[in-house]
């Protein structure tokens, strides 16, 4: 969106449609939508409109295949030598539901859904699903009101953005231990192979072995952050 086309929908949300809430939102999204329904519907859950068409249920399964086909890009550019299950991997932390949940929470969006009282969002876990959902379900919104460009403004303001934050969450470890039992590999072992520096600031090195085979090495402050740290590498490695 050119800057006098945002100005000109900025003006229209503030003096014409004159929704303060609805204005602050598109500020933080950074896109005014032409059509206001289109953003109701978005913000809307079934308990408040059960007709499909009136809430955000439909856009929701749209904005996340449009998430995962722009972060799959996004991660082609990123990686243009890594293998599928890398890729896989590093697109399923970017798109699971608890880190889309973060994001709305940033926008603000809980204090924009629109829900019944049969919906409490004052539950934790009731709130960071529908956060999850109409995160996703703006995003379609945006597709269908302005075009793709928009859209992918946004994911990578927040999606792509925090990226890197949201790939130190993973469990290395556990993945790595998944991947042997799928592919009959033998159970990794983590071995502390040194330990080096004074007291309050030693650093363990940790290696993972898979059978007789020594894969890889890591050194970090804890024991936990290398056995971390050198299953991501052993995990990139054998899927290579």
């Amino acid at each position: 969106m050119n800057p006098l086309t945002r100005l000109i929908r900025s003006f229209i949300w503030r003096y014409v449609h004159r929704d303060e809430p609805l204005f602050s939102l598109q500020t933080e999204l950074g896109y005014f939508f032409r059509d206001p329904a289109l953003l109701r519907t978005a913000l809307t859950h079934k308990s408040k409109e059960p007709r499909v068409s009136r809430n955000y249920e439909q856009l929701e399964f749209l904005g996340d295949a449009i998430l995962d086909e722009v972060i799959s890009e996004m991660l082609l550019r990123e990686f243009p030598r890594a293998r599928e299950g890398l890729l896989t991997q590093r697109r399923s932390t970017l798109v699971q539901k608890g880190y889309l949940a973060k994001l709305g929470e940033e926008l603000g969006l809980l204090n924009h859904i629109k829900a019944g009282p049969s919906l409490d969002l004052g539950k934790p876990k009731v709130s960071e699903k529908q956060l999850a959902n109409v995160f996703e379900s703006l995003i379609a919104a945006i597709k269908l009101d302005g075009g793709i460009k928009p859209c992918s403004r946004l994911i990578e303001r927040t999606v792509w953005r925090h990226r890197r934050e949201a790939w130190k969450t993973l469990n290395y470890k556990g993945l790595l231990i998944e991947h042997c039992q799928a592919n009959a590999l033998e159970t990794p072992r983590f071995i502390v192979t040194d330990t080096e520096g004074a007291e309050h600031e030693k650093l363990f090195k940790v290696a993972v072995r898979i059978g007789s085979e020594t894969h890889a090495t890591a050194s970090e402050a804890t024991k936990k952050a290398a056995e971390q740290a050198a299953s991501q590498i052993t995990l990139e490695r054998i899927k290579e």
